[in-house]
């Protein structure tokens, strides 16, 4: 187990209807409130209308900026940031899957960013050191409605420069947590099943990519750990698809995707994520749903792995998910990605093996550290990242 310093100061309130203190908690935080949402709220029903009245009447103001879009930009940010700053907001609020609170966290940075453009903020290259983190924040709530990103307990960002079409994130644990999560399960009973199902898949891939670049010695408590939430959603997926209004198996699902990537499981583990990076140049390029990109990342690591000798992660999480080898695991794998609707080949997507090379070389530019790899155990080379794209055409 590796050295480590955990620290989450996210207040978690959970459970159904608990969404009905929005008011109450917001007043502890702010007198102008900023709702960041997406620029289509009508599948949430009357959810933002009951917002609103709960903001009455505890006497907040409120202004909505529903602007953000899958894979959010810094321009949707930049525009968020202006109406900020323009009506004096001093609280945001999140309401969304991980892209509207990612924008939101960029957002509450922005405000009080003073290094010139927020684009400064992200981390679009790992080879250099010109990132300059934020270091102050409007406070934040989050209430998530798709259980996938962990955004909710987490110091992160992700955001796309729509100019240069490179997506990247920005981590800065000293303001970006939000102050508080209220995270409801029954918010997420009208989700569509394609976006349940990537959610899912995206909850996996944030402890997988933990799992298989844990390192060495003494990892059994994390193993444990991280085989137990994954096993619980692979088991619990299929039911939430089978059963859509089934709000307990909703709040397991919610509560998976929490503590997936709020450093529980991840404390003492390499914590890269090179399946992540992949994944996110092909959002980039192909506007592709993060969590299906990660479904195809996954498969393709692990059939890359199945013949390498340096695989003891694999065959362990093989064994002990599947009761299978490599390659047995990773079409059973497979077969429930798609039996859930998601996709397994980045072709889905549009790509074709004529693209490999600019995916490649965009992975390169974003996520090769000074060393000219990318981060992970063991370290991944430019041929391999080349080899890993064409396995999951």
């Amino acid at each position: 187990m590796n050295n480590f310093e955990y620290y989450n100061p996210v207040k978690v309130i959970f459970g159904e209807n608990e969404v009905t203190k929005i008011g109450t908690i917001a007043k502890e935080y702010g007198k102008k409130v900023m709702i960041v949402s997406y620029t289509d709220i009508s599948f949430y029903g009357d959810l933002f209308e009951q917002i609103y009245d709960l903001l009455n009447e505890e006497g907040l103001e409120y202004v909505d900026f529903l602007e953000v879009t899958a894979n959010p930009t810094l321009e949707q940010a930049r525009k968020g940031i202006q109406l900020c700053k323009s009506q004096q907001v001093d609280l945001i609020v999140g309401i969304g899957g991980g892209s509207a609170m990612d924008c939101a966290k960029v957002i509450a940075a922005g405000v009080e960013y003073n290094n010139g453009d927020i684009v400064n903020m992200i981390a679009f290259s790992h080879s250099d050191s010109s990132q300059v983190p934020p270091t102050e924040a409007l406070p934040t709530i989050m209430i998530p409605t798709l259980p996938a990103t962990g955004s909710e307990m987490n110091p992160t960002a992700v955001i796309t420069d729509e100019v240069s079409i490179k997506k990247s994130y920005v981590w800065a644990p000293c303001c970006l947590y939000p102050k508080v999560a209220i995270i409801d399960p029954k918010l997420t009973v009208s989700l569509p099943s394609y976006q349940t199902a990537c959610g899912a898949i995206d909850t996996i891939a944030h402890i997988l990519e933990s799992y298989f670049n844990g390192g060495d010695g003494n990892l059994d408590l994390q193993d444990r750990m991280q085989e137990g939430v994954i096993r619980t959603v692979i088991d619990n997926i299929p039911k939430v698809i089978e059963n859509p209004n089934d709000v307990e198996t909703r709040g397991v699902m919610q509560w998976a995707a929490s503590i997936a990537l709020n450093g529980w499981l991840l404390s003492g583990t390499y914590g890269w994520a090179p399946m992540h990076q992949m994944g996110h140049v092909l959002s980039a390029k192909y506007n592709a749903t993060h969590g299906a990109t990660l479904a195809t990342m996954i498969l393709a690591w692990m059939r890359y792995f199945a013949n390498r000798s340096d695989n003891t992660r694999y065959e362990q999480f093989a064994n002990r998910i599947f009761g299978k080898s490599i390659t047995e695991a990773t079409d059973e794998f497979e077969s429930l990605m798609k039996s859930i609707g998601v996709q397994t080949r980045i072709s889905e997507f549009g790509v074709i093996k004529e693209d490999i090379d600019s995916l490649v070389e965009n992975v390169v530019s974003v996520s090769f550290d000074d060393n000219g790899k990318l981060a992970s155990v063991p370290p991944i080379t430019k041929e391999d990242v080349r080899k890993i794209y064409e396995i999951s055409l």
